[in-house]
C-alpha cells in the first residue's frame, strides 16, 4: 500500500520522532511502501521549512502517479514554477496544506474511510476471537499490542484517497485555476487559538438612532460638546470555527475592523507608489540583521506580525492597519521628506516639531492616516508599503466580557458593547475603533476573536454558596453569563442545592436599565433572590450610586451576611473607581478581616476597567493594589496598560523603510509572480 509519514519531535528528546520511525518500521513490515522519505519534523531546528519539503515532495510523488487527479497535477506544475529558493514557495505550501489538511470534509472523508476499514476489521477479528480458547485470545491481544494492523495501513493507501478529499476540498468549483486561486489566497497567519465566527444577531438596547442618548456635556468638559451613546447586544455564532468551549466569566478579545468606506481605502491604496489596488498581496521580508524580532514587536508591531506573511492589501489595510489612528510626530517629519510641494513640505515639519500646533490640528479635523492625501496631496505617488509597515500603528484586539453561558444558548457567544461617539463642536466624530465596529456589525458578518479564559471571575464550585453581584451598565455582561448558568442548573433539577443570590445593578436612568425584562424574569423563577436598582441621572430623582444602595439599612442586612459568611462569593464588574467604593462600603457593612479573607480566599471576583489611584487602594494586599501593580490586571485593563507602554516607544523605532521588502502579487489571473516590486 501506498503510505506516507510525517512525525512532530524534538531533538532535545533522547528519541527524537521515536513514534514515527516505529510507525514507519512497521508499515513496511506488514507490506506497505513509503512513496516519500518520512519527514522529521524537530521543534528544536524549527519544524517549518520540513513540513514545507515534505508537503512539496508528497504532492510531486502523488502527481506523477498514473490515476492522479487532475488538480493533483495543476497543482503540483504550478508550485514547480517557483524558484525553490522562494519564500514565498513554502508560505503558499504550507496555506495549501492548512487549506486542504483541516477542511471539515476532508476530516470527515478520512474518518469514514479509516473508521469502515477498522469496523470490518474489528469485525472479522471478533468472529475469529469468538472461536478461540482464553489462550489464543490473550496471545491476539499481545500481538496486536505489538504491532500494527494491516488493516490500519490498509487505511492509509494514498493516492485514492488524497486525491478524493481534494475534490471534497474543491467541489462545486467549475475551473482548476479557480480553486488554485482560492487556496493560494488563504495565506494568513493562522493560530489554533484564534477563530472566526459569523454574526447570528445585533439588538441595539440603547441609542440606536442618531437623535437618541445625546447629551451635552456643557460646562464639564469645555473641548468636548457632546457624546451619545449606544449598546448593542451581539450574537457570534461558533459552527464555523469548531464550537469552541468557554465559560461564564471568560473574555472575548476581538479583532476590529476599519471603518473606512470601500471608496475611500481604494483610493488611499492608489495614491500609495507603485500605482497599487486592493486585490494586490504583498509578501513581506525584513532584511536588517542588527535588529531583533522582540525588539521589533515592540517598535513596529505592523511589520513583526507581517514578517514571512503573505497578505492582502484589503486586509492589510481593513483590519491590521491602524487607519483612524493619529500620524505620529516623527511620521511627519518622514513625510515631510517625501512631500513634493513647498506648502505640505513646510507644514509637516512644523506639526513634526511644534506641539501646539500639532495639537491644534488633531483637535481640528484628527490627522488620521485615512486623511493623510487629502490633506497632504503632493504626498501621493510618494508613501511606500514599507514606511507604512515601519510608521503606522496596529489594530490591537480589545477585550470583552461574556455575556452568555454555553450550557444555555448553544453554539454560541453573547457580548454586550457600549460605544460612545464624541462631537467637538463640528463635524469631525471621534468614537472607539473597536466598540464602534461591533455596534454596527450586521447579520452575516464575519468576525475575528480569541478566546481569554478567566477562571478567577468563574462561578463557585460550591452549589450552596450565597452570591453577591454588583454591576453597573454594561457590567452586566458577565454577570448575565452567571446567571443564565444558575438557570441552567435550576432547569436540571438543582434549585434545591443552590445558595441565594443578590444584584446591586447601576445605570443612569430607567430609560437606559439594560436587560429590565431578564432580571424580572430571573426573579421570577427563582435565579435571583432579589435585584436593587440604582440611578444616578434620572430626572427628578436625586443621584443614586451602587455604594449608595448598599449602606441603605434594609439592604445592609441582607447583603452582610454574604460578605461575612464563610462560602460567599461577591462578583463585582464595572470601573475602577467602583470597585474601590464597593469594597470600602462592604469593609464598614463588616469588617476589614472579612473583606481580606474573601480576597485570600478567591471569594472576592473582580472584572473591572479604567485607572486605580496607588494611593487610594483600601486593601493594602487584595486583589485592588495588584491591579495597581499591573500585574494581575483583569484583561480590559491590561491591553491599555500595555497600549500605554508600547506608545512610548512608538517614535523611537528601529525599523526602517529601507529594511523591508515587499513582494507584490496580483493574483488574477493566477500567474506567480505577476508583478513583482522590491522598495
Amino acid at each position: 500500500k501506498n503510505c506516507a509519514v510525517l512525525g512532530f519531535g524534538s531533538s532535545a528528546y533522547p528519541i527524537f520522532c521515536g513514534a514515527a520511525a516505529e510507525l514507519s518500521r512497521k508499515i513496511v513490515e506488514n507490506g506497505g511502501w513509503e512513496i516519500v522519505p518520512s519527514g522529521l519534523c524537530d521543534a528544536v531546528k524549527g519544524e517549518d521549512i520540513t513540513f514545507q519539503i515534505w508537503t512539496a515532495s508528497l504532492l510531486d510523488k502523488l502527481a506523477s502517479m498514473p490515476d492522479a487527479s487532475p488538480l493533483v497535477v495543476k497543482l503540483s506544475e504550478r508550485i514547480n514554477d517557483i524558484d525553490r529558493t522562494d519564500t514565498r514557495r513554502q508560505i503558499i505550501l504550507e496555506s495549501v496544506a492548512v487549506q486542504i489538511f483541516s477542511s471539515k470534509e476532508v476530516k470527515e472523508a478520512a474518518a469514514k474511510s479509516f473508521m469502515s476499514r477498522r469496523s470490518s476489521s474489528f469485525a472479522r477479528q471478533r468472529a475469529v476471537a469468538s472461536r478461540r480458547t482464553l489462550t489464543e485470545r490473550r496471545s491476539s491481544v499481545d500481538s496486536r499490542r505489538s504491532s500494527v494492523d494491516s488493516s490500519t495501513v490498509h487505511s492509509l493507501d494514498s493516492s485514492h484517497h488524497l486525491d478524493s478529499s481534494l475534490h471534497c476540498v474543491f467541489e462545486g468549483v467549475e475551473r482548476i485555476d479557480e480553486a488554485i486561486t482560492k487556496a493560494l489566497q488563504s495565506t494568513s497567519r493562522l493560530r489554533k487559538d484564534i477563530f472566526q465566527g459569523q454574526i447570528l444577531s445585533r439588538m441595539d438596547l440603547l441609542g440606536g438612532k442618531e437623535s437618541e442618548n445625546e447629551t451635552d456635556l456643557g460646562d464639564d468638559n469645555e473641548s468636548t460638546k457632546s457624546v451619545r451613546r449606544k449598546t448593542s447586544l451581539i450574537k457570534i455564532g461558533l459552527d464555523l470555527c469548531g464550537n469552541p468551549p468557554y465559560q461564564p466569566g471568560d473574555h472575548v478579545q476581538v479583532y476590529p475592523h476599519n471603518t473606512i468606506s470601500e471608496e475611500k481605502l481604494g483610493a488611499f491604496v492608489g495614491n500609495l507608489a507603485g500605482k497599487l489596488n486592493l486585490d494586490d498581496e504583498m509578501f513581506v521580508t525584513f532584511e536588517n540583521q542588527e535588529v531583533s524580532l522582540a525588539e521589533l514587536a515592540v517598535t513596529a508591531p505592523i511589520l513583526y506580525h507581517n514578517i514571512d506573511q503573505l497578505v492582502s492589501l484589503d486586509s492589510f489595510f481593513k483590519t491590521q492597519a491602524s487607519m483612524e489612528a493619529p500620524i505620529p510626530t516623527q511620521s511627519c517629519l518622514d513625510l515631510a521628506s517625501l512631500a513634493t510641494s513647498t506648502k505640505d513640505n513646510a507644514m509637516l515639519k512644523e506639526l513634526g516639531t511644534n506641539k501646539a500646533e500639532y495639537d491644534k490640528m488633531i483637535s481640528l479635523c484628527g490627522m488620521k492616516w485615512m486623511d493623510a492625501f487629502d490633506m497632504f496631496p503632493s504626498l501621493s505617488g510618494q508613501v511606500t508599503l514599507s514606511f507604512l509597515l515601519s510608521s503606522m500603528k496596529m489594530n490591537h484586539p480589545r477585550s470583552y466580557s461574556i455575556a452568555s453561558c454555553k450550557a444555555r444558548v448553544g453554539s454560541e457567544i453573547d457580548l454586550v458593547v457600549g460605544s460612545f461617539i464624541y462631537s467637538r463642536g463640528g463635524s469631525r466624530k471621534e468614537v472607539g475603533v473597536c466598540s464602534n465596529f461591533l455596534t454596527n456589525v450586521n447579520e452575516g458578518d464575519e468576525m475575528t476573536f480569541k478566546i481569554e479564559s478567566n477562571p478567577s471571575f468563574h462561578y463557585p464550585l460550591d452549589p450552596n454558596a450565597p452570591l453577591l453581584f454588583i454591576c453597573t451598565g454594561t457590567g452586566f455582561a458577565p454577570i448575565r453569563g452567571l446567571l443564565q448558568m444558575r438557570s441552567y442548573y435550576r432547569s436540571r433539577g438543582e434549585s434545591e442545592k443552590m445558595g441565594t443570590a443578590y444584584l446591586v445593578f447601576g445605570s443612569r436612568s430607567k430609560k437606559e436599565g439594560l436587560f429590565e425584562d431578564e432580571i424580572e424574569k430571573f426573579i421570577n423563577e427563582g435565579t435571583l433572590t432579589d435585584a436593587y436598582k440604582c440611578y444616578s441621572r434620572e430626572p427628578g430623582m436625586k443621584k443614586q450610586y451602587t455604594t449608595d444602595i448598599m449602606k441603605n439599612e434594609e439592604i445592609e442586612q441582607v447583603l452582610a451576611p454574604i460578605v461575612s459568611s464563610l462560602n460567599g462569593h461577591v462578583y463585582i464588574c464595572g470601573s475602577a473607581h467602583m470597585y474601590e467604593m464597593c469594597t470600602s462600603v462592604m469593609i464598614e457593612m463588616t469588617s476589614k478581616f472579612h473583606v481580606l479573607k474573601l480576597n485570600e480566599e478567591g471569594r472576592l471576583h473582580c472584572d473591572v476597567f479604567g485607572a486605580l489611584n496607588p494611593a487610594g487602594s483600601v486593601i493594602a494586599r487584595s486583589r485592588s493594589a495588584s491591579i495597581n501593580e499591573g500585574s494581575n490586571l483583569p484583561s480590559r485593563r491590561r491591553n491599555r496598560v500595555r497600549s500605554r507602554k508600547t506608545k512610548a516607544y512608538r517614535h523611537s523605532t528601529t525599523a526602517s523603510a529601507s529594511d523591508i521588502d515587499i513582494s507584490l502579487l496580483n493574483l488574477k489571473p493566477v500567474k506567480l509572480p505577476a508583478k513583482k516590486t522590491t522598495v
